[in-house]
């Protein structure tokens, strides 16, 4: 499975060693820290503290300093005795997504952990800016561009329309009303097809794609004729071609450049309008 599929689909289920290992200390008056997730790590960078980020989680891979940063390991195993050594003065987690059991293991370590929480889109300048008051640093100017953005984006008057998430072809994976992604759509006057599910992501069938009738699909890959959906020319979406193809890592991860798949998504939106 590729890279990116991969980190997609624990994302998803969760919502549902460096070559150096010798510890790099930052300003005394920055406090030192750890991050146990790729999205927490850009959260670090855009919260001003990179200086101090003594170790990241395994594909961290933006911005592209992070490939000075030592790696500690993935969401599935942790170097612990790197941490011990590192002895960072806060390790952040993902909470939801890093397994319980690792956090008491940290806890045990007498390590000081710090939850970060994001279930909806402002929540992602509330955890740069707890980020940035826990290591005493100063977000960069990117925050305020980002809520600014946001709501100028959502002020606008957009033609409602249905549409589904769909993250993978096979299973079709997709997410309900009440993760991110699908707030991320409705500022672009997009509503999600699959809101009511149970759960906040699930597989679902083609049959219940078709009888949803979709009018955009919004996908991170560009669907090909292999693509089970796309042989259903009664999808409203596939008949008008109306397929939106946002980079992975700007829409599945939540943090600042979530704002480029949003643009880039409205974008596509107000083509779509321009036709009709």
């Amino acid at each position: 499975m590729p890279k990116s599929l991969f980190l997609i689909a624990f994302w998803l289920l969760s919502w549902t060693a460096s070559a150096d290992t010798e510890p790099t200390f930052a300003s005394a008056t920055i406090k030192t820290s750890v991050s146990l997730s790729p999205h927490i790590t850009e959260l670090v960078y855009s919260a001003g503290g990179q200086d101090g980020l003594l170790g990241v989680s395994a594909y961290s891979d933006y911005p592209a300093s992070v490939a000075d940063k030592t790696v500690i390991g993935d969401a599935f195993h942790l170097n612990t005795e790197l941490l011990a050594q590192l002895q960072p003065e806060v390790v952040f987690y993902w909470a939801g997504g890093t397994p319980q059991q690792t956090v008491e293991k940290l806890k045990s370590m007498q390590l000081n952990v710090h939850a970060v929480t994001i279930n909806e889109l402002h929540d992602i300048a509330r955890a740069i800016q707890d980020i940035a008051d826990t290591l005493g640093t100063q977000p960069t100017a990117d925050l305020e561009h980002f809520a600014t953005r946001l709501q100028a984006l959502q002020n606008q008057t957009w033609s409602k329309q249905s549409a589904l998430i769909q993250i993978s072809d096979q299973p079709i994976y997709t997410v309900n009303g009440d993760h991110w992604m699908s707030e991320a759509i409705a500022v672009c006057g997009l509503n999600n097809v699959f809101a009511d599910l149970a759960t906040k992501s699930a597989a679902v069938t083609l049959e219940s794609v078709v009888l949803k009738k979709p009018e955009v699909i919004v996908r991170t890959q560009a669907m090909n004729e292999h693509s089970p959906v796309a042989q259903w020319a009664e999808i409203p979406a596939i008949k008008n071609q109306r397929i939106a193809v946002l980079e992975a890592d700007h829409f599945t991860r939540p943090t600042l450049r979530l704002l480029l798949a949003i643009e880039h998504l409205c974008q596509q939106v107000a083509a779509y309008e321009r036709v009709n």
